[in-house]
């Protein structure tokens, strides 16, 4: 091929993409038109085929489409039918564009607080983060939403741990997972994730706050352990235990735990509770579902 007929060739391939984006969008415009049926909205195309035709401007084509996704999420009232076509546009947003990681963050929240979608915030979560593995923020509103959409403290910590160990996430981060695991009736975990935290901190202050925090886990999941064993005497004699120590034999404890603050655990055999003398609170969820 010569000159002449490359620049000709060149010249024509530009203009249709330049007129392929053109229509595009046109037609994602014409989805923001009040008298444009609803239903319309489903066909937008998948972003595989978008992907197919956008000719290496993958991201420009994203970026049209997020104008439009960015206006429907910012009306006061959106219908659930309008939210799922907000997931599809932020689909085929990023994969046109999978390290668009704006519209993963607020993508996510706008499905849990324009539209309560929240299987669908999740899927775009877990999707941005196998594109970006690197980015904290992603594996920490995939635990929000564990935790205040489905009430699963247990894979909400999970996901705070996670991001927590990722660069710039704050350091109260892994303290809010370890927090999350000893409601989750995991307190080992939380205090193995502190540990972790810890012997990777130089700042006095901070580890400080560490030791603290270490501490009332430990409380929380000796508490764990002495109901467990108080509720199997109970289950064994029919009756609560006198006192702390009839926990200590064949089947039971080997040696009562030590309050880690320099304390007493408190027992009551009337009701068969146990508390810290030294602290006034357990520690349980932070919050509670949304309704919906």
């Amino acid at each position: 091929m010569n000159t002449a007929r490359r620049q000709s060739a060149i010249i024509i391939t530009g203009m249709a993409l330049l007129c392929s984006v053109y229509l595009l969008q046109v037609k994602l415009l014409e989805f923001r038109s009040p008298l444009l049926p609803l239903a319309e909205l489903r066909y937008l195309p998948d972003g595989k085929y978008l992907k197919a035709v956008s000719l290496g401007y993958e991201q420009l084509v994203a970026d049209i489409l997020w104008v439009q996704a960015i206006q429907v999420m910012g009306e006061r009232k959106v219908s659930e039918e309008a939210g799922r076509w907000v997931y599809r546009a932020l689909d085929a947003i990023t994969t046109l564009d999978p390290h668009f990681v704006r519209a993963y963050d607020a993508g996510a929240t706008a499905l849990t607080t324009v539209v309560v979608l929240p299987e669908e915030s999740n899927r775009l979560l877990e999707k941005g983060i196998r594109h970006n593995p690197e980015e904290w923020r992603l594996p920490f509103l995939l635990g929000f939403n564990y935790y205040f959409e489905f009430q699963d403290d247990a894979r909400a910590a999970e996901y705070m741990a996670r991001a927590s160990r990722l660069p710039g996430a704050p350091r109260t981060l892994a303290q809010l997972a370890a927090r999350l695991y000893a409601a989750a009736h995991e307190p080992q975990l939380a205090i193995d994730l502190l540990m972790n935290v810890y012997e990777r901190t130089a700042d006095d202050s901070v580890r400080m706050s560490l030791e603290q925090r270490i501490k009332e886990v430990v409380v929380e999941r000796d508490l764990q352990m002495l109901e467990r064993f108080i509720k199997l005497y109970h289950d064994r004699e029919h009756r609560f235990p006198r006192r702390l120590d009839d926990l200590i034999g064949p089947g039971y404890l080997r040696e009562l735990p030590r309050e880690p603050f320099g304390g007493s655990y408190l027992y009551d055999s009337a009701t068969g509770t146990v508390r810290s003398s030294e602290m006034s609170e357990r520690l349980t969820r932070l919050g509670t579902r949304r309704q919906k």
